[in-house]
């Protein structure tokens, strides 16, 4: 007989796999690298558009042939097409927005001095839309690229989009809650208000209907000639998001005759709606949070992207009859094992009770743990005087490290689904460059960790042996005083240092003639991370100096005696006696440096953000835009995890390395 628990686990599995979606006919599915990050298609489906993280915007043919590639140098956030797939309008994380002709080929391209959020074109290709970080909404020139009209709203534009044709209408949805409709010569048309930050919205070509996706999770149709609402609801399950889901919290698109919405959630559920009523006409489960969707104009092509890098193209025609036959099988499946669970407990109760084989069963596997709850009864009042300390330890430092163990083998959408994946995560983090030259950072970083501790070891020696107690106190007070002011202080003086335009380090190099050696420091691929490393030149760590200080004090004078009877200069007792008896100071320090570097975060956070490109990523870095920026928490899991291994291993490494061979034993 099946046991209980294998039966539940296997039902579990059932119910987490069965799900519901469209038909496979005229379809296509591709895994162009990076979590996608924009989608687009012609009127007719028959360019297909892709933007993705590891900075490609790909286009295929209906059938999932690349017809051209273009390679950013950064992520593509954003991508749009015109109506007849000519021409492609691109948002990067580098700052640029791109116009691309029907090969891909650059046609013009405008910087921004902060990250573009969003893009949009026309359906002519005449006008591009775009909005980024600084709060600009920008409306472009198709053709050649000339900024048209600016606009500073009151806070970030995350969708823009543009309906009409003469005149062209530019619609943003920002964080404040507003949607804003404006004219070709930039007025404002409407403007209505939502509950929440607008995330995403799309307009028919005629600008009759739009549909808006909003942070709390609601899904509304408005009337494009002013905004207002025609209906308003949740996706048929429910989503809850924060700020930090935004990217993935929900995305929306409807065809040019706005009969068709289709929407794509953090839950991973990708729906074919019906504009009149919000019914669900279609439905398709991915594995991970949708991160893009869009369909063509006529309605017959719907193009979606996952924040795990899979892009699928769907016929919705061919998969329409699908549907209703495979919502009747995951009923019938649900039931199914709902009446074998209850029949299964029933049997196993009735096993117990009833059969000699069953009493013995429960009486020998229970009796253990009915010994135990009686000793503990009998120690009740000890038990009951450290149960708070237990409680606080298991929630607050166990429960966390055993869940980021766990979460690293599942899909984790926190406070919504948790579901069992295996080695998946790993492997995502095994096919990401982003992780592997994070770790290659990290080693680097360590390294130069370990060469730093000789500063603040040859500092200690010079305090240790300045024979007015008066100066040394001194010595140590001032190299001890930077410990009470903020690292971040620190790394945002050295921001400015590094500054390309008012930076020291660039104006003392003009001062010196040397302008030919000015550059931006932390701009360039060549010396954003060896900038990085210099930062708190010259390396004096008041933690290392009290370390080695400490150690230094704590050497018995006989040694140092015996040492100069032996004839011992400053440089051979320094290797023969001050090394040796440092050991256990110099083996802590290192490990510390070494934990440290595995888990460097804040310098390069607030530095480069792991640019330009990747080359200063960490690994602990992508850890934190995968939790944070892409709310891919299964995958930020198992990098912990590969970072508990790594540190520990290091860890254990080190400490069977770095022995001490000397010992003083004092008579």
């Amino acid at each position: 007989m099946l046991h209980p628990r294998r039966f539940l686990f296997v039902v579990l599995i059932v119910l987490l796999g069965t799900v519901s979606g469209f038909a496979q006919s005229g379809s296509w599915q591709a895994t162009p690298g990076g979590a996608i990050y924009g989608t687009a298609l012609s009127a007719n489906g028959a360019v297909q558009v892709v933007g993705t993280r590891d900075d490609l915007v790909n286009a295929y043919d209906p059938n999932g042939a690349l017809l051209w590639t273009y390679k950013a140098t950064s992520t593509v956030w954003s991508v749009a097409t015109s109506a007849d797939g000519s021409r492609t309008a691109v948002a990067s994380e580098d700052r640029h927005v791109y116009l691309l002709d029907a090969t891909g080929q650059e046609q013009w391209n405008l910087r921004s001095t902060r990250i573009w959020r969003d893009v949009a074109i026309s359906a002519d290709g005449s006008r591009v839309a775009a909005s980024d970080e600084n709060r600009d909404l920008y409306l472009l020139d198709g053709a050649t690229g000339e900024v048209l009209w600016k606009k500073h709203l009151r806070d970030v534009a995350d969708t823009v989009a543009l309906y009409g044709t003469n005149p062209v209408f530019t619609l943003a949805g920002s964080r404040d809650s507003y949607l804003t409709s404006y004219t070709d010569a930039g007025d404002v048309h409407w403007q209505v208000r939502m509950a929440t930050d607008v995330i995403d919205t799309a307009m028919t070509e005629d600008g009759t209907r739009g549909v808006i996706a909003t942070l709390d999770g609601l899904i509304t149709l408005v009337n494009g000639a002013d905004g207002s609402s025609i209906w308003q609801k949740p996706p048929p399950q429910t989503i809850r998001c924060t700020a930090r889901d935004r990217n993935f919290c929900l995305h929306a698109d409807l065809s040019n005759d706005g009969n068709r919405v289709v929407v794509g959630a953090l839950d991973g559920n990708v729906y074919l709606l019906n504009s009149t009523d919000g019914t669900v006409l279609q439905q398709q489960t991915l594995a991970s949070a949708v991160s893009s969707v869009a369909i063509s104009g006529d309605g017959s092509v719907l193009l979606f992207g996952d924040r795990d890098g899979q892009v699928q193209s769907l016929n919705s025609a061919a998969s329409a009859a699908s549907f209703a036959a495979e919502q009747t099988t995951q009923r019938g499946v649900i039931i199914g094992a709902i009446v074998a669970l209850i029949l299964l407990v029933t049997v196993f109760i009735v096993w117990v009770r009833w059969t000699e084989a069953g009493a013995h069963f429960w009486n020998v596997r229970s009796a253990r743990p009915r010994r135990l709850v009686t000793a503990m009864w009998h120690s009740r009042v000890s038990y009951l005087l450290i149960l708070p300390t237990i409680i606080l330890l298991l929630i607050f430092n166990y429960y966390p490290a055993l869940s980021g163990l766990y979460h690293a083998f599942t899909q984790w959408n926190p406070g919504f689904e948790t579901k069992w994946i295996g080695l998946d995560n790993f492997h995502t983090l095994v096919n990401s460059p982003y992780f592997f030259v994070g770790i290659t950072n990290a080693v680097i970083l360590a390294i130069s960790a370990f060469l730093k501790l000789a500063i603040p070891l040859l500092v200690a020696e010079l305090i240790f042996h300045i024979r007015s107690h008066i100066v040394s106190y001194s010595m140590r007070t001032l190299f001890v005083i930077p410990l009470v002011l903020p690292s971040v202080v620190t790394i945002l003086l050295w921001v400015n240092i590094y500054d390309p335009n008012i930076g020291l380090l660039n104006q003392s190099l003009h001062a010196l003639g040397l302008d030919t050696l000015a550059r931006s420091w932390l701009g360039d691929r060549n010396t954003a991370l060896p900038a990085i490393i210099t930062i708190g030149f010259p390396w004096v760590s008041p933690f290392a100096l009290l370390i080695f200080y400490g150690g230094l004090v704590s050497i018995p004078d006989e040694l140092f005696d015996a040492a100069k009877v032996d004839g011992a200069n400053a440089w051979t007792r320094f290797w023969r006696v001050d090394i040796p008896m440092l050991i256990g100071q110099l083996r802590l320090l290192v490990i510390l440096a070494f934990i440290g570097s595995m888990q460097e975060f804040q310098s390069i956070f607030l530095t480069t953000g792991g640019g330009p490109g990747s080359v200063t990523y960490t690994p602990a870095l992508e850890l934190y835009y995968q939790a944070t920026r892409f709310s891919n928490f299964g995958v930020a899991s198992a990098m912990g995890t590969v970072l508990f291994i790594v540190i520990l291993g290091g860890t254990i490494l080190n400490l069977r390395a770095v022995r001490s061979q000397t010992e003083y034993q004092p008579n």
